[in-house]
């Protein structure tokens, strides 16, 4: 799942939807700051 979180966020997930993932257990709250963070060098 962190594999396409990197790959989908920002253009197809928001970071709403990185969040509910990590809430949902399917990313790590480190992994989802990790991508909502990383994305703005791009």
């Amino acid at each position: 799942m962190y594999e396409l979180a990197q790959k989908y966020y920002p253009k197809l997930w928001d970071k709403e939807r990185i969040q509910a993932l990590a809430a949902a257990g399917k990313l790590t709250e480190d992994q989802a700051r990790e991508i909502t963070q990383e994305t703005n060098a791009e």
